[in-house]
């Protein structure tokens, strides 16, 4: 009798992942990419919420022009809009809330938890397409990098 660990590809290697020109997307490009978004988690978690958009910058910064590296710097990309949109949100919410000498101030416990909320989903959302060598686009966003 034989055991068998791990999944069976009947032989068959696993699928490649390509990126839009036809070039294979390296494995540690993946792993970059993938990083890249939850970083935008790890931002929410040291700053609550107020700076998660400096990871993907960083991200971005150090890849955006390394030969092969373009998926990484398109899910940084993407990260760092899509944190930056909300932290536009989050300013001015409580700038409303100052405003109005925090009549508001109901309103920006439930718009700070959606905030949160959406962060935390869809950076894990986005990480894991980066991991399956996918491109994730974030809805809502300010397109300010590419």
């Amino acid at each position: 009798m034989t055991e068998s660990y791990g999944q069976n590809f009947n032989g068959q290697q696993p699928a490649q992942a390509f990126d839009a020109y036809g070039n294979p997307i390296p494995s540690d490009a993946k792993a970059m990419a993938t990083l890249a978004h939850l970083s935008g988690l790890l931002g929410l978690v040291l700053t609550a919420s107020f700076a998660s958009f400096i990871g993907p910058l960083v991200f971005w910064f150090i890849y955006k022009d390394r030969p092969g590296y373009a998926f990484v710097r398109v899910a940084a990309a993407g990260a760092f809009n899509f944190s930056f949109t909300l932290w536009l949100v989050y300013i001015a919410t409580i700038l409303v809330t100052v405003l109005t000498f925090g009549f508001a101030g109901i309103f920006t416990w439930v718009i700070f938890l959606a905030i949160g909320v959406a962060l935390v989903v869809l950076h894990i959302l986005a990480a894991i397409k980066a991991n399956q060598g996918e491109v994730y686009t974030y809805p809502m966003t300010i397109k300010l990098l590419s």
